[in-house]
């Protein structure tokens, strides 16, 4: 079926988009990670996973290859279906996903609403060797403006837990608008570092 669509975002909701694709409108599910990241009247290109059952046929669209194949490995997992899927995806980035998985940290996992402890531990069995293969992915096969914008949110947050910060400060510091305003890591680095100094 469909590997990506890239087209115009006509309007967005938490839980789905409308993409134009040559005058064709295309109901995307997306996480409200993609949400946070795409703007209605943007190109976007999304990659796609193909949802087929007798009743039902969806797309679900990501902005990286690697949230495909992330979505991919969790509907693998006993008891994770696609509203699930997404629902993780939602709750956490990929990074901490795979930080959660590396720790045994069900605990925090089950934050996600209606994962639960059973499934938080079938889901870091599940995952946890085969997490290693999503960093294979190069870094040009994402959107240019939205790669750019996720280089500079993982480096910071990078900078900053080198710094001494803790993912809470972190998330603290930050704000999405203020990650799209950065042209550069130097650029979003001195702009963090000026507010925790006043």
């Amino acid at each position: 079926m469909y590997e990506y669509l890239r087209g115009k975002v006509e309007y967005k909701k938490p839980d789905y988009l409308a993409l134009d694709v040559n005058g064709v409108g295309y109901k995307v599910n997306i996480s409200l990670r993609t949400y946070d990241f795409i703007s209605a009247g943007k190109e976007v290109k999304l990659y796609i996973y193909n949802y087929i059952k007798e009743d039902a046929f969806k797309l679900i669209g990501f902005l990286e290859e690697r949230e495909r194949n992330l979505f991919e490995m969790l509907l693998g997992v006993k008891g994770i279906g696609v509203s699930l899927a997404l629902s993780v995806m939602s709750t956490f980035d990929i990074d901490t996903i795979r930080d959660l998985v590396a720790t045994d940290d069900y605990t925090n996992l089950k934050r996600v609403p209606k994962l639960g402890e059973k499934k938080s531990q079938q889901l870091i069995l599940d995952l946890k060797s085969k997490l290693k293969t999503l960093d294979a992915l190069s870094i040009d096969t994402r959107n240019d403006d939205v790669a750019k914008h996720l280089m500079i949110e993982e480096e910071l947050i990078s900078a900053l837990e080198g710094l001494g910060y803790s993912k809470k400060e972190i998330n603290a510091l930050i704000t999405r608008d203020e990650l799209r305003s950065f042209k550069t890591i130097e650029e979003a680095i001195k702009g963090v570092l000026k507010k925790v100094n006043y």
